[in-house]
């Protein structure tokens, strides 16, 4: 709080090191009390910056993201198994790789060899390493893509449907994602194509019941706990770019809140499957306009 105004500070996943930071005013009838209310959007601007009621301006002295403990891998073995990209800054996108398991999914997801084959189009493929041995992805666009506004056709088609068959690829690898969010998903340049990313099955969400909060690495995650954490993917689908806060009550339009109260079951054995939910979710009337 300063000077009595309360601020809410976000951090979006970007090409950044650190990511992006936005900082918000809670006050009221202003824009930045009207986004956190989600009268208003987020405006899409590079670099980091606050919004101080009606005035945008850049933050010149950013905060930095919690401070995590690095339990970062020695990932030099599997390192040297991928082939070296010359990198592109406009097609490629680059990060350091934390976790074996990460390097390990992404392999598994593409027949076992880097660049290999791609078991799925809707997960993000590795092509390889940097010369400074970062990871090597597609450059995608990221979370931003919902901050425009979609008809239930494209919620259904290319997203929702895309985004359980990249899941059901990654079960049928014995892959729990684990951190399942809007964040980790990326779309192609003209939106019709969206990609799970962020294969590191580590550290995850704590959204479902059954997830402990302790910080432990075996708190729980499973196939189901996936499908919960789905659920509000789906919604942040819905809500776009818009941030997270506890100002609002997060409502799901129909026809989508029957798909999102069916992944969010408390427990976990009446969660349906991915195949009933793929089947669920093509069952929904293209025609049907989402409302309250």
């Amino acid at each position: 709080m300063v000077d009595g105004v309360l601020y809410y500070t976000y951090w979006y996943e970007g090409e950044a090191r650190q990511g992006q930071c936005i900082r918000l005013a809670a006050i009221p009838d202003t824009l930045s009390g009207d986004i956190l209310c989600l009268e208003q959007n987020l405006p899409l601007l590079e670099g980091d910056y606050e919004v101080v009621g009606d005035q945008l301006r850049p933050l010149e002295q950013a905060p930095l993201p919690p401070d995590l403990d690095d339990d970062s891998e020695d990932l030099s073995a599997l390192l040297a198994l991928l082939p070296v990209v010359t990198i592109d800054p406009n097609k490629h996108f680059t990060k350091k790789g934390k976790y074996k398991s990460e390097i390990q999914n992404l392999i598994k997801c593409q027949g076992g060899s880097c660049p290999g084959a791609p078991k799925s189009n809707h997960i993000i493929p590795l092509l390889g390493k940097s010369s400074e041995g970062e990871l090597v992805f597609e450059k995608f666009r990221a979370r931003y893509a919902l901050a425009l506004v979609y008809t239930l056709a494209v919620y259904k088609k290319s997203w929702i449907l895309q985004l359980i068959s990249g899941l059901k690829c990654l079960h049928s690898l014995g892959i729990v994602h684990r951190d399942l969010r809007i964040d980790n998903l990326v779309f192609s340049s003209d939106g019709s194509c969206l990609l799970i990313c962020d294969l590191e099955s580590r550290w995850g969400n704590h959204l479902a019941p059954e997830i402990s909060h302790e910080p432990v690495l075996e708190a729980g995650w499973t196939e189901k706990s996936d499908i919960y954490d789905l659920g509000y993917v789906i919604k942040g689908m819905i809500y776009g770019n818009v941030p997270i806060t506890h100002q609002v009550e997060w409502h799901v339009p129909k026809p989508l809140d029957a798909i999102v109260d069916a992944c969010t079951y408390d427990v976990l054995e009446e969660r349906p499957s991915l195949d009933d939910l793929y089947a669920m979710v093509n069952e929904i009337d293209l025609n049907m306009k989402t409302h309250a």
